[in-house]
């Protein structure tokens, strides 16, 4: 189906030590892709970069990272798609590069990736492309996943979330000169009031309380924390779960609560935003996932001093060093789970101190200046390596050389 024409916020002149970046992501809501996106666009305009978001329409009257863009008061752009495959798509990318002169378009997701380095090749501008993670939640996600490996072993620049990540491109074909390390990141001291759980959502006072958070999909894992809560059933004081999140699997974790007779003691609790009061009221943070990149959340306790139990995946043991800064078990293993939820409980004074070397440990090492500077300089190869190649082809083709002669 056609498309309409791609509707765009301008981007500022650029300060002339940094250039014009622009971000492209295909995005349903705004969830943890998009919040860094969003926090790193503020970071690199402190740098001197001027920073665009831009997504696709696909018919519908909003979109998440869109409205969060404009929230912070960054130049939003939206390609006017109708529809989730739009032949127009590539040619309104390519205008609306040329109209903000971008010099690098950063792409998330294999739909941006194609549309987007199709449209920054004719644009003139530096593409990177960024690698966060590979759920499989289902033969679709699959297919198209297969697909954008495909596209990033033809990228010349492709950036990931982690060094585990980094691994696993490499295992599927992506050059390893072609990849480089961006970690996500986390402002380490946001001023955030812990919610009262307990008062919340009617729990016993006494209570534990255990969050996790990320969409209700087979590859976080969510069944395995339920799992793991049934073991500790009969522990007293209790302890109790919210899960916050929506996603496809809730009907199966809501039978999977009744089986287990955790009515009361489990909650889904729905997708919450502000996500980091929940994490601040928590006892205990647990994510329990089967893949990973590298996890906001995980992230975002550790920012709150709030220790963490979680599953050794992606990039999950470069955040929680076993012993120093939190709990990790081994993915899949409710047990194993239940047996590290119940050491952490158990020892106020180690959860303190795991808390506070967490927190220390991502404010040194994951904090968006970090991460700004180095994509920063990322970004400014890019461009230099763009400037060379043009010039160079420039040169090659310019009539009157000896060799055309």
């Amino acid at each position: 189906m056609a498309a309409a024409a791609a509707t765009a916020e301008p981007v500022p002149a650029a300060d002339p030590a940094a250039g014009v970046l622009c971000h492209l992501i295909a995005s349903n809501f705004a969830g943890g892709p998009e919040k860094q996106i969003v926090t790193s666009a503020l970071y690199m305009q402190k740098l001197g970069w001027q920073v665009g978001v831009g997504s696709f329409r696909e018919n519908r009257p909003s979109v998440g990272i869109i409205e969060a863009a404009r929230e912070r008061g960054l130049p939003v752009f939206l390609i006017e798609t109708r529809s989730s495959f739009s032949p127009g798509a590539i040619g309104q990318a390519l205008r609306t590069l040329r109209r903000l002169r971008a010099d690098v378009l950063i792409t998330h997701g294999y739909k941006a990736d194609l549309v987007g380095a199709l449209a920054a090749a004719r644009a003139g501008a530096a593409h990177i492309s960024v690698a966060r993670g590979f759920t499989a939640e289902d033969w679709k996600v699959r297919l198209y996943e297969k697909i954008g490996r495909m596209l990033l072993r033809r990228f010349s620049r492709v950036l990931c979330v982690s060094g585990a990540m980094r691994d696993l491109l490499i295992a599927h074909g992506v050059r390893p000169e072609r990849i480089e390390v961006v970690h996500n990141a986390v402002e380490a001291h946001p001023e955030v009031s812990p919610l009262n759980l307990r008062a919340e959502f009617d729990l016993p006072p006494e209570a534990r309380v255990l969050v996790a958070a990320g969409r209700l999909s087979s590859e976080k894992g969510h069944r395995h924390l339920v799992a793991a809560l049934g073991d500790l059933a009969r522990q007293a004081p209790p302890i109790c779960a919210l899960i916050f999140g929506a996603g496809r699997e809730r009907a199966a974790l809501e039978r999977q609560i009744a089986d287990l007779g955790l009515a009361g003691r489990c909650l889904l609790a729905g997708f919450r935003r502000p996500i980091l009061p929940a994490l601040a009221g928590a006892d205990l943070v647990v994510n329990p996932s089967l893949s990973e990149g590298l996890p906001n959340v995980v992230l975002e306790a550790l920012s709150v001093r709030t220790p963490v139990v979680a599953t050794d995946v992606g990039g999950v043991g470069e955040l929680i060093l076993p012993g120093e800064t939190g709990w990790l078990v081994p993915a899949g293993e409710p047990r194993a789970l239940s047996a590290a939820i119940a050491d952490a409980l158990a020892d106020g004074q180690a959860r303190s101190e795991m808390a506070e070397r967490g927190h220390r440990h991502i404010a040194e090492n994951f904090s968006f200046e970090h991460q700004a500077r180095r994509l920063g300089e990322i970004c400014a190869r890019a461009m230099r390596a763009e400037s060379t190649a043009a010039n160079t082809l420039a040169e090659a083709t310019r009539p009157g050389m000896e060799g055309d002669r």
